[in-house]
């Protein structure tokens, strides 16, 4: 760590006061006294996170020695972009020499290129330059302070995230934070700009490919007799804004590699998110060594070659959101703005947020399996409070999609987060009694993710499952058709394979209410004698056939009971099948909702439950990998 500092402040020396000037090819005495802020800055700041990362800098520094800066740093920055990620300049430098906190923007940000550097002056800066040269001077130190943690960067994933909000005057406050992500390679470039896009991505797919290809041959010339490998990378943004104003702004980058390699039945695993030739070496020889400390196991090792999707199939997954950070910023203003004016009753917000990722992939083995592909997933929310003092009630909503332009309305999700606040306002508690429990379709869902818990492979084999061979039973109503499609276009959870390489297949899961098949991988469908289901890594698109009635026709259908829009607590035995958890929703006389309720527990157990659903709502609500309408389920215990 010594060596790490003592690196630092030889750097900030000899660029802070010599290289920055001539940068600058100025020598006014306000530009001196902020290149010598600059360094202290700089040297105190990043020196301090030595002790932090614990890895010696003196080889992600090289390039930028004095007298050495020209050529080494960020070639061609544009067309690559800072690894993926977008950095809005430290407000440190500024905030030192006690000038106004601006943000730089693509058209005045400062460019490293190869074979030299420049500043690109346009729009303000130029003004700048001629009218305020300190606060210029503070800019380019700004973009100097961020090239150096991008050029830290090229052996960090790094994680920023930035809070700001509107104080008194108009005043910009700031709480900034940088966090380690993980090791990452030095193909670093600068950029300033709040866009994100497909071209955020740091390596191409070809690049991940061959990654895979070589860690899988490093297993092979270590001895391995089989190996599989995965790489990943993936990168997203969260803007949420509260009362008006910008709460947080989060940016996220991560890539990883992990490899698992098998001498004969016995296997071992390791990953890494440094990318470079020795990290792969070492992390295929840990994999090794790890291997050949465990026992050896019959159900290890690749799947069956026939079983294997070696044909590409695009399911339509990729849809970037081309958002840049100000309109994301409006576009949850509008939101959080759409639930104030739904009703005055709305006295307070956590907050409306924009969310999008991507990400993409690639998995290969040794049997000549190589598969890959691009996603993405962006999601608006937004969660209100209506009352005051002891009479508030919180609710939210969300809409996620691949495919930003299926996403609902920002002002319809606010709305609907006023409207579902302001209805549980007035709530109180009912008496004990068993009665009939309406689950609406988002609460639904999880039901069924209970059912596929306990008819997955690896609670089955550990035998920690009500399911255990329940296989050919008739667990539902004979109405009840549960159906997996995972090559559906566009859904969120299709793959045209599993995380086994294993192609994925259509089937009925559930016919007639019998069980028809389990969620298996290849290893627990082995532990099990069965055949892999291509489920490693989870369930696919899982659609229950929906029935006639929406939402007020199943309220009628119950007549009398409670309509269930809140769950707490994690009350689930999936040994047994009980089920036992907090609830808040609506009791229901005559087919109409009379009050909202709270403060209950509703319990029973989960085959009990599926046996007695007696209805299933058409009002789907797709959220994730499971669709259904809401559930109607009879005698259910109600404790008030």
């Amino acid at each position: 760590m010594r060596c790490c500092a003592q690196k630092l402040e030889e750097f900030a020396e000899g660029f802070g006061r010599t290289r920055f000037l001539a940068f600058l090819q100025g020598g006014a005495t306000q530009l001196a006294q902020a290149g010598e802020v600059g360094a202290r800055v700089i040297r105190g700041d990043l020196a301090q996170r030595c002790d932090i990362f614990q890895q010696p800098f003196a080889q992600a520094l090289q390039p930028m020695q004095p007298g050495n800066f020209r050529g080494g740093f960020a070639p061609d920055c544009r067309q690559r972009g800072a690894d993926g990620f977008r950095v809005q300049a430290a407000h440190q430098l500024a905030d030192v020499l006690k000038l106004a906190a601006l943000r730089l923007e693509l058209r005045d940000a400062l460019v490293f290129e190869h074979g030299g550097a420049q500043i690109r002056i346009q729009g303000h800066a130029r003004q700048l330059l001629t009218r305020e040269p300190h606060q210029f001077a503070a800019q380019v130190l700004q973009g100097v302070h961020g090239g150096l943690l991008l050029r830290l960067g090229g052996m960090f994933g790094i994680f920023f995230r930035c809070a700001g909000r509107v104080g008194r005057g108009g005043a910009r406050k700031h709480d900034c934070q940088w966090k380690s992500r993980g090791w990452y390679d030095n193909d670093f470039s600068l950029s300033l700009s709040p866009l994100m896009s497909q071209h955020a991505f740091s390596h191409s797919f070809a690049t991940l490919q061959q990654l895979a290809r070589d860690a899988l041959l490093y297993a092979q010339n270590a001895g391995a007799s089989a190996a599989e490998v995965d790489v990943s990378e993936g990168f997203g943004r969260a803007i949420t804004v509260r009362r008006g104003s910008v709460e947080t702004v989060e940016y996220n980058h991560d890539k990883g590699l992990g490899v698992s390699v098998y001498l004969g039945q016995r296997r071992g695993s390791a990953s890494t998110s440094d990318f470079s030739a020795a990290a792969l070496r070492e992390t295929v020889a840990a994999a090794l060594a790890i291997a050949h400390f465990t026992a050896e196991d019959d159900c290890a090792g690749l799947p069956d070659p026939a079983l294997l999707a070696l044909e590409a199939e695009d399911l339509d997954l990729y849809h970037p959101w081309n958002l840049a950070t100000e309109e994301a910023i409006a576009l949850a203003a509008r939101c959080e703005a759409a639930a104030f004016a739904a009703d005055a009753r709305i006295d307070n917000s956590e907050g409306a947020t924009v969310y999008t990722q991507e990400s993409r992939f690639v998995a290969a083995n040794s049997l000549g399996f190589m598969g890959g592909y691009p996603t993405s997933r962006h999601s608006i929310a937004c969660s209100v409070i209506a009352g005051k003092e002891d009479a508030m009630q919180r609710d939210d909503w969300y809409t996620t999609q691949r495919n930003a332009q299926g996403l609902e309305a920002a002002e319809a999700v606010g709305e609907r987060a006023a409207r579902r606040a302001v209805a549980r306002l007035g709530a109180r508690k009912i008496a004990t009694g068993s009665f009939p429990v309406l689950f609406e379709a988002p609460l639904a869902a999880g039901l069924l993710g209970h059912f596929v818990h306990a008819a997955s492979g690896g609670a089955l084999y550990r035998k920690s499952s009500f399911l255990v061979n329940a296989l050919g039973e008739q667990l539902f109503p004979d109405f009840f058709q549960l159906r997996e499609r995972p090559r559906q276009p566009g859904a969120l959870a299709s793959a045209p394979f599993d995380d086994d390489g294993v192609r994925t297949q259509e089937r009925d899961v559930v016919r007639n209410g019998v069980l028809e098949g389990y969620f298996l991988g290849v290893y627990s469908a082995r532990k099990l004698g069965l055949v892999t289901t291509g489920n490693a890594g989870g369930n696919h698109n899982l659609i229950l056939e929906p029935g006639a009635l929406d939402l007020p026709g199943l309220l009628r259908e119950m007549r009398r009971g409670l309509f269930v829009t809140e769950l707490l607590g994690h009350g689930v035995n999936s040994v047994t099948g009980d089920y036992s958890r907090g609830a808040a929703g609506f009791w229901v006389e005559e087919g109409e909702i009379v009050h909202p309720v709270e403060e209950i527990t509703i319990a029973g157990n989960l085959r009990d439950m599926f046996r007695n659903i007696r209805a299933i709502g058409r009002d789907l609500q797709i959220r994730g990998s499971r669709q259904t309408g809401s559930l109607l389920i009879d005698g259910m215990t109600i404790a008030g």
